[in-house]
């Protein structure tokens, strides 16, 4: 009974193996070698791109805030140049800055008769900026003709 266990025999103990060591671990998760001069790295690219994510989602507020200007500056000018059609230029400024939002209060409405016997209002108001570090000189202008009924 010398060398080899009998099968209801129990397995010999081994010893139990050490613990990994923190340098181990990291090896293990992160594979290889960190050299400690590649720390920092992608702070550094996170910093490098920043600046132009920012900027990108800038221009995009900007350019959605100014279509929507668009849009509701020409919505105001339709509704005073239709009560212009019907009311024959009484009211049509008024119509006209009413359907205008609370923001672009400070727009300029102008009206009267346009060459084919009917009536135009016309809508202005400068290009709203939020973040005004750059000045741009436009204006948002929308004009709409509307027949004489």
């Amino acid at each position: 009974m010398t060398g080899t266990p009998s099968a209801g025999a129990p397995a010999p103990r081994r010893h139990a193996e050490p613990a990994p060591r923190p340098r181990r671990l990291r090896r293990l998760l992160f594979g290889g070698r960190r050299r400690d001069c590649d720390r920092g790295g992608p702070i550094l690219e996170f910093a490098a791109v920043l600046p132009i994510l920012l900027l990108t989602v800038v221009v995009a507020i900007e350019a959605f805030l100014a279509f929507v200007a668009i849009e509701r500056i020409e919505s105001a000018a339709r509704a005073g140049a239709r009560t212009a059609g019907t009311q024959q230029l009484e009211g049509a400024e008024s119509a006209a800055r009413e359907a205008l939002p609370g923001w672009l209060d400070d727009a300029a409405v102008t009206s009267g008769a346009n060459d084919s016997d009917g009536y135009y209002v016309e809508v202005s108001h400068p290009l709203p900026i939020v973040f005004s570090s750059v000045d741009l000189n436009l204006t948002l202008t929308r004009r709409v003709d509307m027949p004489n009924v």
